[in-house]
């Protein structure tokens, strides 16, 4: 078989690894030959086995209705990706409860911005640290994450993975304790490469507090991964997020452009195992039992690196 011309298509796939080391492969291609290589397809597939925690946080919310107490809050309303809350002064016979049957704020690639706003005198947003948000969790409150040093909060620096700082930008709605509203603004490479979930919510202010009872609105916020891309020089990123593998990549290693480098991150492992010999055919796509072939069955002077 000549060399010229040859063209093949080869599955390299990145999974999810047991070890959680992190694993990133480079694999040099010293021919003339040209090929396609699809990558990171159905990356997903290991992480389908349970509900994300995005998921397990929606099963887990409980709505109550609010005792009649001197303030209750009202809320979360939702318009578009903001939320809103009302703190409101009420009597024993008017009392109100929270809104029913919301969803939640989001997160994505289509949608960059969030916002929360916490209305009312003194309704003061949680968590106060503006880099940080409230870890998800089936049940959690807004109370439990209040407060300086609680390990209820993650920033958002850890829980997207991001190489820098990242913060909500906050303002007092007017000057005279009216309440606060807040707006995350992240970048699409800001993303995460897992679906990822969390909560911010608004309390009233406990130093001028109206009740002895305490008052909250919990908003919670899912973020989606980003989708799996092939960026310059043939760098390869995979994502694992529900939506972030919706066909395989496509990748060409030609004489001019001989190198392929595949980030799986640090929770991910390069499929096959033995990836500097082999590659997975295209007519199968399990990650655990592709069948696979030697590069050297279509590049004859292939060199293992």
């Amino acid at each position: 078989m000549h060399q010229r011309g040859v063209k093949a298509i080869i599955k390299s796939i990145c999974t999810m690894a047991r070890t959680g080391s992190m694993q990133q492969r480079r694999g040099g291609f010293q021919t003339p030959a040209r090929m396609l290589m699809a990558v990171c397809v159905s990356g997903v597939l290991l992480l389908s086995s349970g509900p994300s925690a995005a998921n397990k946080l929606a099963e887990g919310l409980q709505n109550q209705d609010s005792e009649p107490v001197a303030a209750t809050q009202e809320g979360p309303t939702f318009e578009g990706e903001v939320a809103k809350c009302v703190l409101k002064t009420t009597t024993a016979e008017d009392g109100s409860s929270q809104a029913k049957n919301t969803t939640g704020l989001t997160l994505s690639k289509e949608n960059l911005v969030v916002s929360l706003q916490c209305s009312g005198e003194n309704n003061a947003i949680v968590p106060k640290d503006q880099k940080n948000v409230c870890s998800a969790a089936p049940n959690a409150k807004v109370a439990d994450c209040k407060g300086a040093g609680t390990n209820k909060q993650i920033t958002l620096k850890s829980l997207l993975g991001a190489s820098g700082d990242i913060q909500w930008e906050k303002k007092i709605v007017s000057t005279d304790n009216k309440g606060e509203v807040m707006t995350l603004k992240i970048k699409e490479s800001e993303l995460p490469l897992f679906d990822k979930a969390f909560f911010v919510g608004c309390e009233e202010n406990k130093a001028s507090a109206r009740t002895s009872q305490a008052t909250e609105c919990k908003v919670n916020v899912s973020v989606k991964a980003r989708a799996s891309f092939v960026g310059e020089n043939n760098v390869v990123t995979c994502a694992y997020g529900k939506d972030s593998n919706p066909r395989p990549l496509e990748v060409e290693i030609s004489a001019d452009n001989d190198a392929l480098t595949i980030d799986c991150g640090t929770d991910g492992s390069l499929k096959p195992t033995n990836y500097t010999e082999e590659f997975c055919v295209t007519d199968n796509s399990q990650l655990e039992s592709c069948t696979t072939k030697k590069f050297s069955e279509i590049l004859r002077t292939f060199l293992p690196s």
